[in-house]
């Protein structure tokens, strides 16, 4: 989620309480947009929008959160989000990996459906993981994840 335009490149600093953590006005530096730092920021929320936009699981009400394996000895979240089909539009999974360390670190997830799972974050980038390849649902797959990034593969 953005709030109020405080994740586009901002570095205000906020107190920690009082009428002056809400109260004083806080304009979006729009420069900031394409220097070193907010321009691979800018470049990830129009992403990010563009493949809520085009995948219905990413706007569905269905997810599954792998309690199990997020999060245990690490800081990697993972979950899946699922549009059932419609009379117009197939089945559609997504599978969001979400990794909050400031190291790449890996995770067995299973995933939910057999198939070829793309990923749809950074498709156009050499370095991003090849399509993972699902032999039947519930088959667990390692997945290497960038350091405080993510990845989003859909089916």
């Amino acid at each position: 989620m953005l709030w109020e335009g405080e994740e586009f490149a901002d570095n205000y600093n906020l107190p920690g309480d009082g009428f002056a953590r809400v109260d004083l006005r806080r304009d979006t530096h729009w420069e900031y947009f394409y220097d070193d730092y907010g321009f691979p920021m800018i470049r990830l929320y129009r992403r990010l929008a563009r493949l809520r936009r085009s995948c219905r699981s990413l706007r569905s009400r269905e997810s599954f959160y792998y309690w199990q394996q997020s999060l245990q000895s690490s800081q990697l979240i993972a979950y899946h989000r699922h549009a059932p089909a419609s009379l117009a539009q197939p089945e559609e999974y997504a599978m969001v990996i979400l990794n909050f360390a400031p190291y790449a670190d890996k995770i067995q997830v299973p995933f939910p459906k057999a198939g070829l799972w793309a990923e749809r974050l950074d498709e156009d980038v050499p370095r991003t993981p090849s399509p993972v390849s699902v032999a039947s649902a519930g088959d667990v797959q390692r997945i290497t994840v960038p350091s405080n990034y993510g990845c989003i593969f859909v089916l």
